[in-house]
C-alpha cells in the first residue's frame, strides 16, 4: 500500500479534529501503513479507541488482529472513572471529593470524612449524629458470630479469626447471603442500608475477636459515641480525654482511600459480578493482608527487628541498594514526592513522644530515614517516606497490640470501599475480565 492509498484509507495527520475533542494522538501503523487519530481527553485514550486499529494476522492474511495493550500490574491503565479520591503524585496531593487530605486531618474527624467520601460532602451535625445511630443500632453481634469466634483458639492467625467472625456474620443477614439476586444495583436506598451494616459487622466483629484473644468482656455498642470510639468501649479500652479515639480517628483518615488500591480494586472486582458488599470486602481484606499491601505496617516493624541496632542500619542500606532487601517504607507506586499522609504521621509522633520514644526501635527508623533521605541512590529514584513506615509506632504508643493493626486499618478503609462500591452500584455495570497474552 503505497502512502496515497494509506491516506485514503485513514485520513492523513492534517485532518481537522473534531470540535468536541481538542487532542488527538496520531498514530502510523507501519503494518498497514494506515494512520490512526487517536482521541486523547485529560491524558487517556480509550482503549475502545486503540481496538479500532487493526493489522493480519501473521501467516493469516484474511484474519484481522485487533490492537491491546499488555500492561503487567496495571501501571499504565485506568479500568473506570472516579469522583472520590483525586492524586498527583507529583506534588504529592491527595485530596477527597475535592477536600485537602490536611484539612479533614486538622479539622475534621473519620466519621464526617466518611459521610464526605460516601456522600459527596461533609454532614451537618444533624446527619452526623443519624449517620452514627444506625451504625449503633446494627452493632450488636448476633450470638451465633459469638460462638463461633470463641470456639477458635487463641492462639491462631488474627486476620483469620476475623474473616471467619465476618464470614459468619454475613451468613446472617438474609438479604446478602442472597448473591444470585441483583439486589444492589441502581437500588440505592438498599446499597446505603447494605454500607451502614457493613461499618457496624466489621467494627462489632472487630472487637469480638479483640476481646477473646484478650480474655476480657465483651461490651455492647453504646449510643452516641463515634464510630471508633464505639470500637473502644466495646473492647474496654478506657479513653477519658478521647485521645486515643482522636489519634485512630486521624490515622483513619490517613489511609481511608487512595484511588484504586489493590485492595480497592480486588473489591471492585469482585463487585463487578454484583455479589453482596461483605463477599466483596472478604475480597479486600485478604488482598490487603499481603506483605506489599497493609500487612506492611507489620514487615516494616519486622524489618526494624532484624536490623537489631543504628549501628546495623549502615550495612542494612547497603544490602537493599544491592537488592538483597527490600526497604518496606520507602516508595510508592503512585508518590514521586512525599507521601502527604507521612507527614501527618509524623504529627501524631510528636504528640506522642514520650510513649513512642520509649520504643528501643524508634532511633533504628530515625536513622533509616536519615539515610535514605541523603543517599543518591533513593534521591535520583524519588524513594521517598510513605505512609507506612511511622505509622507502627503510632499504634503501638496507643497500646494497640502489632497484630490487631490490620483490622484497624480495615475499619479505616472501609470509606473508601464503600464510597467506590457505591459508586459502582449507581453507574453502568461491566463485570471486570482482564485480557491476557498468551505466552508459550
Amino acid at each position: 500500500m503505497n502512502g496515497n492509498q494509506a491516506q485514503d484509507a485513514a485520513g492523513t495527520a492534517d485532518t481537522p479534529v473534531s470540535s468536541d475533542t481538542a487532542d488527538y494522538l496520531h498514530v502510523f501503523d507501519s503494518r498497514t501503513c494506515n494512520i490512526h487519530h487517536i482521541p486523547v481527553s485529560d491524558g487517556f485514550v480509550r482503549g475502545s479507541d486503540l481496538s479500532t486499529i487493526a493489522a493480519p494476522v501473521k501467516g493469516n492474511s484474511g484474519r484481522m488482529q485487533k490492537l491491546a495493550v499488555l500492561d503487567p500490574g496495571f501501571q499504565h491503565i485506568a479500568c473506570k472513572e472516579s469522583g472520590i479520591t483525586f492524586i498527583d503524585g507529583e506534588k504529592g496531593e491527595l485530596r477527597y471529593r475535592g477536600v485537602r487530605i490536611e484539612d479533614l486531618f486538622h479539622d475534621h474527624d473519620f466519621d464526617s470524612t466518611l459521610h464526605l467520601l460516601l456522600w459527596g460532602r461533609l454532614p451537618t451535625k444533624e446527619e452526623k449524629i443519624a449517620f452514627e445511630r444506625r451504625i449503633f443500632e446494627a452493632a450488636t453481634p448476633p450470638q451465633e458470630v459469638c460462638d463461633v469466634i470463641r470456639k477458635l483458639p487463641k492462639n491462631m492467625d488474627f486476620i483469620s479469626m476475623f474473616l471467619t467472625g465476618l464470614s459468619t456474620y454475613m451468613g446472617t443477614d438474609e438479604e446478602m447471603t442472597r448473591s444470585s439476586v441483583m439486589t444492589y444495583h441502581k437500588n440505592m436506598k438498599a446499597t446505603d442500608d447494605a454500607i451502614i451494616r457493613c461499618f457496624a459487622y466489621v467494627s462489632a466483629t472487630l472487637a469480638t475477636v479483640y476481646c477473646h484473644v484478650k480474655g476480657v468482656e465483651l461490651h455492647p455498642p453504646k449510643e452516641g459515641l463515634t464510630l471508633v470510639e464505639n470500637f473502644l468501649h466495646m473492647i474496654g479500652m478506657e479513653d477519658p480525654d478521647k485521645k486515643v479515639s482522636r489519634t485512630i480517628d486521624r490515622l483513619s483518615i490517613n489511609m481511608a482511600d487512595h484511588e484504586l488500591s489493590c485492595s480497592t480494586a480486588a473489591f471492585l472486582h469482585v463487585a463487578s459480578s454484583l455479589t453482596d458488599p461483605m463477599t466483596c470486602l472478604l475480597t479486600a481484606i485478604s488482598a490487603a493482608s499481603g506483605p506489599l499491601h497493609g500487612g506492611a505496617l507489620e514487615v516494616c516493624y519486622q524489618g526494624l527487628e532484624l536490623i537489631g541496632s543504628v549501628e546495623n542500619v549502615p550495612a542494612y542500606i547497603a544490602a537493599v541498594k544491592a537488592k538483597k532487601f527490600r526497604l518496606f517504607g520507602y516508595g510508592h507506586r503512585v508518590y514521586k514526592t512525599q507521601d502527604p499522609r507521612a507527614a501527618l504521621t509524623k504529627e501524631l509522633m510528636e504528640e506522642h513522644r514520650e510513649a513512642i520514644a520509649a520504643n528501643p526501635l524508634l532511633q533504628i527508623a530515625v536513622e533509616i530515614d536519615r539515610q535514605a533521605n541523603t543517599d543518591p541512590y533513593f534521591v535520583e529514584r524519588k524513594l521517598k517516606l510513605n505512609a507506612d513506615f511511622y505509622g507502627c509506632f503510632v499504634y503501638s504508643a496507643l497500646g494497640i497490640p502489632r497484630d490487631m493493626i490490620p483490622g484497624l486499618l480495615t475499619i479505616s478503609r472501609m470509606g473508601g470501599l464503600m464510597a467506590h462500591w457505591r459508586e459502582a452500584m449507581n453507574n453502568p455495570i461491566k463485570i471486570w475480565r482482564p485480557m491476557q497474552k498468551f505466552k508459550l
